[in-house]
């Protein structure tokens, strides 16, 4: 779920400063999905060091771009995979949109092209039954996370129908609407681990899922006091990195990353995981929601993490690059 209304209007407020000059297109208006589009990027500027993570280990910023497109589509993306071998990035929006553009994460390339496509989800076009959060690869295509209308669905390829997934189904009674699934990440074991975005408990722990294709264990995942989860993504090793967002209408946005490590995923559990890294509103940052990560070598992996613009003329679309010495 993306900050809206009059906190969107405050973070592109607090926001605006120091950014780069972005492009500037012209809007297609009802224009047919499957739709070709030129991207304008502008580079991001990152003058900061990045503080040391508490655990000793290294976060270090690649670079970075700010995308417009002239297409009304673009923007609002709340999930994102990179497909390293076939060197392409998916993204998928709010409002069920796919963005498919030829991307390398290896090399400091801006994506200046793409393809949106519409979710084939039935016949409504209403945003509750399209509210995509998170998307991972699963058995040859791909799991979506909804919110609003709480579900998971397979989809065998980009731009067609979603079906319900193979997996166990949540239980999603006493969840609120803007409380599902906001990260998914798929485990080294084959099982599913969601997280849901609200709604904590009397010792501020969130409600999350282990799933698999006979059943739905429970656990919980305690985040740092006002950050919540937005996407998750699974490590070589198979520990689990979890992005974290914070908003104040006062301070602004901040983001963190904590990893799990993967003994200690278990049903029952309570789950914190160790910051590795922590964007304050000073850094280059804004409504961050999809993650994924590229192993670049046995030791060192590529984060890549993309922001949810709302559709709101004043945030932005922000794809950024961070290397992390795992090991």
């Amino acid at each position: 779920m993306g900050l809206t209304g009059l906190a969107a209007v405050a973070v592109g407020a607090l926001l605006v400063a120091g950014f780069t000059e972005r492009g500037i297109g012209v809007v297609a208006k009802d224009a047919d999905l499957p739709v070709a589009m030129i991207v304008q990027a502008s580079e991001l500027p990152f003058d900061q060091k990045l503080p040391k993570s508490p655990d000793g280990q290294r976060v270090r910023f690649e670079g970075g771009w700010a995308l417009t497109s002239g297409h009304e589509g673009f923007g609002g993306f709340s999930g994102l995979l990179i497909d390293d071998k076939n060197k392409i990035l998916l993204a998928i929006s709010d409002k069920g949109d796919w963005w498919q553009t030829p991307f390398d994460a290896r090399r400091f390339v801006p994506p200046t092209a793409g393809i949106m496509r519409g979710y084939a989800a039935g016949t409504t076009a209403d945003k509750k039954d399209l509210d995509a959060e998170s998307l991972i690869k699963f058995d040859g295509g791909y799991l979506v996370s909804f919110e609003q209308d709480h579900r998971l669905e397979f989809v065998a390829e980009v731009g067609g129908g979603g079906v319900a997934s193979p997996l166990a189904a949540i239980d999603f009674s006493g969840v609120s609407m803007n409380s599902g699934m906001e990260a998914i990440a798929r485990l080294a074991d084959g099982r599913l681990l969601a997280f849901s975005e609200r709604g904590r408990n009397g010792s501020g722990q969130l409600k999350a899922w282990l799933v698999s294709s006979i059943s739905v264990q429970d656990l919980w995942f305690k985040p740092p006091a006002n950050f919540a989860p937005t996407d998750a993504a699974t490590l070589p090793n198979g520990d689990v990195l979890v992005l974290l967002r914070y908003f104040s209408a006062i301070d602004g946005v901040a983001i963190k990353v904590h990893r799990i490590k993967a003994d200690d995923i278990a049903a029952g559990s309570v789950l914190a995981g160790k910051e590795i890294l922590h964007l304050t509103p000073e850094f280059t940052v804004d409504n961050m929601e999809g993650l994924d990560v590229v192993a670049l070598d046995d030791d060192t992996v590529r984060l890549v993490m993309i922001s949810d613009d709302n559709f709101n003329s004043i945030q932005r679309t922000l794809l950024m690059m961070f290397d992390y010495d795992y090991r």
